[in-house]
This record gives C-alpha cells, structure tokens and sequence, in this order.
C-alpha cells in the first residue's frame, strides 16, 4: 500500500511539472513575439494543450517507473549472491 501512495505521488507531481513546464514554454513563446512587436497572445487553447500534453507526459513518466522498477525487482530475485572470497 506504501508503494502505491508512492506511485500516486509521483503521478501527480510529474503531471503537474510537466504542465508546468509546458506553460512556461508557451509563456517563454508569447513573450517573445510580444518583444518581437506582434502583441502578447496566449490563447486558451495553449492552456487546455499544456494540461493534456501535460497528463500524458506525467503518466508515461510514471509509467516508465513502474516498468523499471518492476525490471530491477525481477533482476534482482533472479540473480544469486556473489561470494565476495
């Protein structure tokens, strides 16, 4: 149970850094073409963009963990102690 918190923290903490990253590249964006002269345009589709783009980076993040994490579990009851003599 421990271990599934853990995985549902991690979940939501790479959701929410990716879409915060996301938003900071498409502010970065509107930023630029605001100094550029063409006016700061940030739409609302930006935002819903980054929230979707966001989830799925997040749970193919948490995914890749889970798998890993499954890899070394394996590896590790496969492989038998080494004898350090």
């Amino acid at each position: 149970m421990k271990q599934l918190y853990g995985y549902v923290m991690l979940f939501i903490y790479s959701c929410l850094s990716s879409i915060l990253m996301l938003l900071f590249l498409g502010g970065g964006v509107a930023i630029f073409y605001f100094l550029k002269g063409n006016g700061f345009n940030f739409p609302i589709d930006q935002l819903k963009r980054a929230i979707v783009f966001g989830c799925i980076a997040g749970s193919a993040i948490t995914l890749a963990t889970i798998v890993f994490n499954l890899i070394d579990k394996y590896s590790a009851h496969k492989r038998p102690p080494s004898d350090s003599e």
